[in-house]
């Protein structure tokens, strides 16, 4: 039993943990806002102190079965060790302690046991047991005049649940100096308390769960490309949905008949208004929790696939109810981010845009390079268009994003941030690095880009993305040099490099 004090760490340093990483994840990502975090942090705490909660069900349910003595030593053990510093608890462990020596026989012990608690901090019920015992412990020691007070405040406190002795049978046993009888209907005055652990630990994942994914699912950053996994969302509304009822119909019921019993209520019309009114509010309760397991419902428009993987992202896509699809990635079963979403602009294009422009053709050292140059290129890409004219812009941003985590993966280049943008024909491009570089001496920035150099056919007969990494001079004080090619297979986003710089 004296494990308990080293095994609430068990559950707190796991819930330290749960804090400071989504704190971290709060402030290194975009992935949800402040009440998604919020939610979070009420979700750990939630299931934090509801395990120890049954934790300490536990174990008193196990100190029930101890004999008198093994009780009283574990009372005291707590007492000392942990709520000596606590009142309110420090008063329940004196009262179970001086209550084990009164069935031990041993009254000075009790005595000074009760003579430590302070009373202020009781509630009725531990009132009318703590003046029963400081009875029997002044009739041990003789006096009378301990007896008097403590029996005219116990005959003072109304009884409770418990069967305790009348004002009668007490003076009786008084009188008689009947401590067996006495200590007999002290078992019988304080039953022991019924524990639960099992149902206050499903209680308590249950509602830690909901907080954790309700707070989820609306606080997620929808505007920055995020969704919640439709599997994983199925799945929790699904057990959510089943288990708050359940949980919502067992508390009605069980705080119907708590009042019932309390006001001993019998079956009339006072029972009927009772029942319509937990029913109404069971039925409403009901309604709330449908209605939110229905917005999830209605938010999952669509169904989620697997298309494709590689080392670090799943690849998912997301067939719409109305025929549309869209395209997701993802590195855990929770969340996934929109590929569709990723954004770009054209509205930073300026005169360094249509620098940019000129510099993202062939670079020619002379005129009759570049044309030579210019005519290969225009081949090239009449022969991997073919007959579509023009490429699914789609499919290419992805692509771009795709060589951008496969450059990140290989440390290829210095200071990588990935944005896309267009030049000034509205044609896309992306830019994975800025830097500075020393070139002939002198100090330079340097613009690494990613363009589309149309569709191909890898060494497997599969439909790719060719994208050229070119290094551009910004300042217009060098040509754009060929860096490397890669091939994007345009189901599953997988990049092959073609370890080429030249067309």
């Amino acid at each position: 039993m004296r494990r308990s004090g080293w095994t609430k760490w068990l559950i707190v340093i796991p819930a330290m943990l749960g804090i400071v990483l989504v704190t971290y994840v709060r402030y290194t990502t975009d992935i949800w806002g402040f009440g998604a975090f919020i939610c979070q942090l009420i979700a750990i705490l939630e299931l934090a102190y509801g395990l120890r909660i049954a934790m300490l069900a536990q174990n008193r349910k196990k100190s029930y079965r101890l004999t008198p003595e093994e009780r009283h030593e574990y009372a005291r053990y707590l007492y000392e060790k942990q709520y000596h510093r606590y009142p309110a608890v420090a008063n329940q462990m004196l009262l179970v302690m001086a209550r084990m020596s009164v069935l031990l026989n041993n009254y000075e012990r009790a005595a000074q046991e009760l003579a430590d608690i302070r009373i202020d901090k009781f509630n009725p019920a531990q009132l009318k047991l703590y003046y029963y015992l400081k009875v029997v412990t002044a009739m041990a020691a003789g006096d009378a005049t301990g007896i008097q007070e403590s029996q005219m405040c116990y005959a003072g406190i109304p009884d409770t649940k418990c069967t305790y002795p009348s004002k009668a049978e007490l003076a009786m046993w008084i009188e008689q100096r009947a401590a067996a009888q006495m200590a007999e209907a002290l078992k019988k005055a304080v039953p022991d308390k019924k524990e639960h652990p099992i149902r206050i630990s499903i209680i308590t994942l249950v509602l830690a769960y909901s907080t954790f994914f309700y707070g989820l699912w609306y606080g997620i950053k929808r505007d920055m490309g995020y969704e919640v996994r439709y599997r994983f969302a199925e799945i929790s509304i699904t057990v959510i949905t089943i288990s708050l009822a359940v949980l919502l119909i067992w508390g009605i019921v069980s705080l119907y008949r708590h009042n019932c019993q309390a006001l001993s209520i019998q079956f009339g019309k006072n029972k009927v208004a009772l029942i319509i009114v937990y029913g109404a509010a069971a039925i409403f309760a009901l309604l709330i929790i449908g209605m939110s397991g229905l917005s999830v419902v209605f938010g999952m428009d669509g169904t989620e696939t697997v298309t494709g993987c590689d080392s670090k992202y799943t690849y998912i896509t997301v067939q719409e109810d109305y025929g549309g699809e869209r395209r997701y990635r993802t590195n855990n079963p929770f969340v996934m981010q929109s590929m569709d979403g990723l954004w770009w602009s054209s509205d930073t294009i300026d005169e360094e845009d249509n620098q940019e422009e000129d510099t993202t053709e062939l670079p020619d050292l002379d005129t009759e390079n570049s044309t030579d140059s210019e005519d290969i290129q225009s081949g090239n890409t009449i022969e991997d268009y073919e007959t579509e004219g023009q490429h699914d812009g789609l499919t290419i941003q992805n692509a771009m994003l795709a060589v951008y985590n496969y450059l990140q993966e290989q440390n290829t280049l210095q200071n990588m941030a990935f944005s896309y943008t267009a030049n000034a024909k509205g044609e896309v491009y992306a830019v994975v690095s800025e830097t500075q570089e020393t070139k002939n001496g002198n100090t330079v920035n340097v613009r690494y880009c990613l363009y589309d150099n149309g569709s191909k056919t890898d060494a497997d007969g599969n439909s790719c993305e060719e994208l050229v990494l070119e290094k551009v001079y910004p300042d217009g004080n060098y040509e754009t040099e060929l860096v490397d090619f890669y091939l994007v297979n345009a189901d599953t986003m997988q990049v092959t490099d073609e370890q080429k710089n030249t067309w």
